[in-house]
């Protein structure tokens, strides 16, 4: 029994120094496959002949992949601002897999998803809109096509009606879907020419909503208000994604910060607030992966400058602290 155990100890032992985990990771990397080179890693076992060499790799796997995404969100970012959503959605689907932690594309993609779906909103409002002024001004046309015997008179009769039944649930769906948004105008506007096609329906409720605030003076000037606030902090936004500097993500915050209490912007509070980690993240890995090769003025600066996004984050003060007291002793050793 004891010479079978020594046996089992001996091939177990044998097996810690199989394989070319360190050939697989350059592979990986070869991919752009970050994710999989991570893995890897991971899954070596302490006691293998290249689990030091690989751990020394490590962090700057971790950078790369972070380096990685954020060239694959901006290319996506550029794409959807030319209106090449297909081509934004395929990069970002073919390559988030090889990311380490790809929850930023995830958001990005529905981020992408809720512009696209916006702007063909307002695409199809302006048609759909053009179709219910031509059926109205073809009203008649209708009970002349009921006098016809031929097929083809009720064919076409049929046709009407079909196309007048799609247009006022089009209609409606999007007057509600940008009353949602408070662009109260468009909604109106869309809402009333779908009860105009369909006056024996009754109409949306959000139509004498649309109507009441756009009536209404003092109603009129806060949605002037807050297209304003609107506009101000799309700018802001557009500004961050432009340049992708700190200081602009730092200005937009503010800016939404001191309107905090208006329901208008609560997609874009959220939508920043989701940069905001993302990019805080993106910056402790960062300052990491260069603290452990060793570069701690580096990443105190970048952990430093990262600090207004969430100055009572508990980890990143821990983390400021521990590299304020590196730096101090390497300055002590050097006037020494």
């Amino acid at each position: 029994m004891r010479k079978a155990s020594l046996v089992m100890a001996a091939l177990l032992g044998g097996c810690a120094t199989l394989g070319d985990p360190e050939r697989r990771v350059s592979e990986a990397l070869a991919e752009d496959n970050y994710a999989s080179a991570a893995a890897i890693i991971e899954d070596t076992h302490p006691d293998h002949d290249q689990y030091a060499l690989l751990q020394e790799q490590y962090p700057g796997i971790i950078l790369a992949s972070d380096q990685y995404r954020q060239r694959l969100i901006l290319e996506a970012e550029a794409m959807s601002r030319k209106q090449r959503w297909q081509q934004a959605h395929t990069l970002i689907e073919a390559h988030r897999d090889k990311v380490v932690d790809p929850s930023a594309l995830d958001e990005l993609l529905t981020a992408l998803t809720s512009l696209e779906e916006y702007q063909f909103n307002q695409l199809l409002a302006e048609r759909r809109r053009a179709q219910a002024l031509a059926l109205q001004e073809s009203t008649g046309l209708t009970d002349k096509l009921s006098g016809f015997h031929l097929p083809r008179a009720k064919q076409e009769r049929q046709q009407l009606a079909n196309e007048r039944f799609v247009v006022v649930e089009d209609l409606t769906r999007l007057g509600e879907y940008f009353a949602q948004r408070q662009q109260w105008l468009l909604a109106r506007d869309l809402l009333s020419a779908a009860h105009r096609l369909a006056p024996d329906q009754p109409p949306s409720a959000q139509l004498a909503k649309a109507q009441q605030i756009l009536n209404d003076a003092s109603q009129r000037a806060r949605a002037r208000h807050n297209r304003g606030l609107l506009t101000e902090a799309e700018q802001l936004m557009a500004r961050y994604q432009r340049n992708g500097q700190l200081e602009s993500l730092l200005a937009a915050r503010h800016f939404l910060k001191q309107h905090q209490n208006n329901p208008v912007l609560v997609d874009h509070r959220e939508r920043l607030e989701q940069w905001a980690r993302r990019r805080f993240s993106e910056e402790m890995n960062t300052g990491e992966a260069l603290y452990a090769r060793g570069q701690y003025r580096e990443a105190y600066r970048i952990w430093k400058q990262v600090a207004p996004l969430y100055p009572d984050n508990e980890e990143l003060n821990k983390k400021l602290e521990r590299s304020r007291r590196v730096l101090a002793n390497l300055r002590n050793l050097q006037d020494d």
